[in-house]
């Protein structure tokens, strides 16, 4: 590589990392079926430029409620789980004990299980000072209600750094608020927040403007009027800010416009979908990162919605009908979060080990990708944290851009490889690019070795290692992602005799170690033969479960051939190592 070259793509580092807005990097997530026990079984899902799964008992446990934030460079800050606040290396924040007091407060966290409402906790920076944490949160008094929206300040500049709690329980709503929750979106002038709820038994809608100055509040009554029934749900912002959705299993649908500048709903509409689902007590809601896509879990299978047909109702598919369990009561579609990767994370119900995947939202109907039960977790989790689209700029020449704050693009991207030596690319770029130019560092492959798609596609001459980069741009400037991708040949399984049983299943795949298998009959010895891609025999283990551990193995692509009890073959899909500490 030329120096010139070298120097830039320093340069563009640098300069990534000044603009990088990291705060959702973190997720902090986990349970605890013991009580009793000093340190719930935590992990964390830390995202990066690849996802991984970090193991991290802690003494917070979590039951519902998880809130977490990080600095701008996606260093954990503190995280939260309804009771009380707690930094990463295990100190409590002073004073933060007894958030959302009352009868369930002493029921759930004096018996540390930590908080069981879902959704009901927003954490944000202070818009004029980072060492600020402004936490919105939901106090439920009674299993049945939802009362009042509460404010608590931490600052993290004191105490040495290990922070103080200003402001707690401070009452900022004072009315009954439905279960779907609290989200937050982005002013339209690019600094300040706003966060929504929605009021029990009604068509009121509540907005928190957070500003400098402090907080102000009001509402807007608009659109059809819930049941009120207790059913739980979720309410999100699209990732651009432009629309707010709602979705309950018994109301379900309601999607709106919305102004970021004046705070304000309007074009109400209002899909209904008479079907069993209404008898389910809990469903999710998700947002495509385009903001085209809505996604409806409703328990029992998964819609989606396109916003970009005039008749968003009959623009309805199901993408994914809910699996028998994997994990222990793990047969439903839950809760659903979109990651800074650009793929919506959703968990079943009952605290289960087993965590679903979307790998693209941002394509139709079942070219989504669900993946159900693709994390095999060595711990259970209840809950998902609700993050605001950090990565939002200012709406520009709106009557709100009044703060100088311009979109500069911020670049990210991830790929897949497809069968053969095929990779696939999906831009997750932030600030309002207009353009995307690719560069799959192959230089023989002539003018295939560029392409201005936003999500394209590049098949490669050999395996190998090959430097990616990719530069997005708008009216305002240019950023660049460059990482190595590794491609390998996955089109077959090395040379076998009499292979049978197509119809195993293996996961998850990716994989930190452990895969799982199905297919094959129960209570049987299975010999499990591991071959990388150059058709090496790497393990040839004995097993008496439906389990295997490939820790010992370095990252990368392998075949895996199971040969059951009474000698037959089952081989597998190529199974990726990747993504470990």
């Amino acid at each position: 590589m030329k120096l010139g070259t070298i120097i830039l793509l320093l340069l563009t580092v640098l300069m990534s990392d000044v603009v990088a807005q990291k705060e959702d990097n973190i997720w902090t997530l986990g349970y605890n079926y013991e009580p009793t026990s000093p340190e719930a079984e935590g992990f964390n899902l830390v995202f990066n430029d690849s996802l991984k799964i970090v193991n991290s008992p802690r003494n917070m446990t979590f039951f519902g409620t998880t809130a977490s934030i990080c600095d701008t460079s996606g260093s954990l800050l503190v995280y939260s789980n309804g009771c009380f606040i707690e930094k990463p290396n295990g100190m409590v924040i002073e004073n933060s004990e007894g958030l959302n007091p009352g009868l369930l407060y002493n029921i759930w966290c004096a018996n540390n299980r930590g908080y069981a409402l879902e959704n009901g906790m927003v954490l944000l920076a202070d818009p004029r000072d980072e060492t600020l944490l402004h936490f919105f949160h939901l106090p439920l008094v009674d299993p049945l209600y939802v009362i009042n929206i509460l404010h608590t300040t931490v600052d993290l500049s004191t105490n040495n750094g290990n922070g103080t709690t200003l402001i707690k329980n401070e009452t900022i709503i004072s009315d009954t608020i439905h279960y779907h929750g609290i989200h937050a979106v982005r002013h339209a002038n690019g600094r300040d927040w706003w966060v929504v709820a929605a009021k029990k038994f009604s068509n009121r809608y509540y907005f928190i403007l957070l500003t400098p100055e402090g907080i102000e509040t009001k509402y807007q009554e608009i659109g059809a009027v819930d049941t009120g029934v207790v059913y739980g749900g979720q309410i999100v912002f699209s990732p651009d800010g432009s629309k707010l959705a709602r979705f309950d299993s018994q109301d379900d649908l309601k999607v709106f416009d919305f102004d970021r500048c004046t705070g304000s709903l309007s074009s109400p509409i209002h899909v209904k979908m008479q079907n069993m689902a209404d008898i389910e007590r809990f469903a999710g809601l998700a947002w495509s990162a385009d903001s085209r896509y809505i996604y409806a879990a409703e328990n029992r299978r998964l819609l989606q919605f396109d916003t970009y047909d005039p008749d968003l109702g009959t623009s309805m598919q199901v993408v994914a009908n809910a699996d028998p369990p994997i994990c222990p009561l793990s047969g439903s579609i839950g809760t659903m979060e979109l990651g800074p990767d650009g793929m919506i994370y959703c968990r079943p119900y009952n605290g289960q080990k087993c965590l679903h995947r979307m790998k693209h939202p941002e394509r139709p109907g079942a070219a989504c990708a669900f993946e159900q039960n693709y994390f095999q977790l060595e711990y259970p989790l209840d809950g998902l944290p609700h993050f605001p689209n950090f990565r939002l700029g200012p709406i520009d020449n709106s009557p709100c851009d009044t703060l100088g704050i311009d979109n500069h693009p911020l670049a990210n991207w991830r790929y897949d490889r497809t069968p053969g030596l095929g990779v696939d690319f999906t831009s997750v770029s932030w600030y309002e690019p207009t353009d995307w130019w690719w560069d799959f560092g192959d230089p023989a492959s002539g003018s295939a070795n560029t392409s201005t798609e936003k999500h394209p596609a590049h098949t490669y001459p050999a395996a190998g290692p090959y430097e990616v980069c990719l530069t997005v741009s708008n009216q305002y400037g240019s950023d660049m992602k460059c990482k190595t991708v590794w491609v390998e040949q996955t089109t077959s399984l090395p040379p076998s005799p009499d292979i049978e049983g197509g119809d195993m299943t293996l996961w998850p795949n990716p994989t930190t170690g452990m895969i799982y298998w199905k297919g094959i009959p129960e209570n049987q010895a299975v010999t499990v033969q591991v071959f990388d891609a150059l058709g090496r025999l790497r393990l040839d283990q004995q097993v008496a479960g439906n389990q295997v551990n490939l820790g010992a193995l370095e990252n990368g692509v392998y075949f895996i051939l199971l040969l059951d009890g009474n000698g037959r073959q089952w081989a597998s899909k190529p199974v990726v190592l990747a993504n470990r500490n």
